[in-house]
């Protein structure tokens, strides 16, 4: 099986060690998706900057390039589509994939994405924080991983450990997408 994963820099892997700048060195084997992915082939259609529509097109267009069974997409802010929220971009992908049968699994960097208007059920939200001066809501992967304190690079990516961590935290969900009937 294949996995496609989209995103931003965070799913590129930016600042992790085996791939520290982005670019023509390609994206990193140590993101969480990559971690989730060891077991398949995996191809990553994320690139450092990319907004909620960027994500929607490269992820369609890996899609059509190497016929996944999987997708695993982390969105990234709205804001960057100079939008309030990114219902419509995340739609036509979750529409997309349904269409043809690709199993999918769906998070975010930050819960400022959840509007309440989708289907969630395809979704991981990672734990909320325990800290009385953090909300309580589930988190996206930025959000978790800066209220966890792990590390981040000069850029403010998390670091390796927080990419492991994640993994470990999605891999139940993870493993009950690919053992999914196509």
């Amino acid at each position: 099986m294949i996995i496609v994963a989209g995103g931003d820099s965070f799913i590129w892997g930016s600042e992790l060690a085996d791939s520290p700048h982005g670019g023509p060195a390609g994206w990193s084997n140590n993101t969480f998706t990559a971690l989730l992915s060891r077991n398949y082939r995996y191809h990553c259609a994320a690139y450092p900057g990319y907004s909620n529509k960027d994500i929607t097109k490269s992820v369609i267009l890996c899609c059509e390039g190497f016929n996944p069974g999987a997708v695993i997409v982390c969105w990234t802010w709205p804001t960057r589509d100079n939008e309030v929220d990114s219902d419509t971009h995340i739609k036509k992908l979750q529409d997309y994939l349904e269409e043809r049968n690709i199993l999918y699994l769906f998070t975010c960097a930050d819960n400022c994405i959840i509007t309440g208007e989708l289907d969630y059920s395809n979704w991981f939200m990672f734990p909320p924080a325990t800290e009385d001066w953090n909300t309580m809501e589930p988190r996206g992967f930025y959000q978790w991983a800066v209220e966890n304190k792990y590390l981040c690079g000069p850029e403010n990516h998390p670091l390796e450990q927080a990419h492991r961590d994640a993994a470990d935290l999605m891999r139940e969900k993870f493993n009950e997408m690919v053992k999914k009937p196509v």
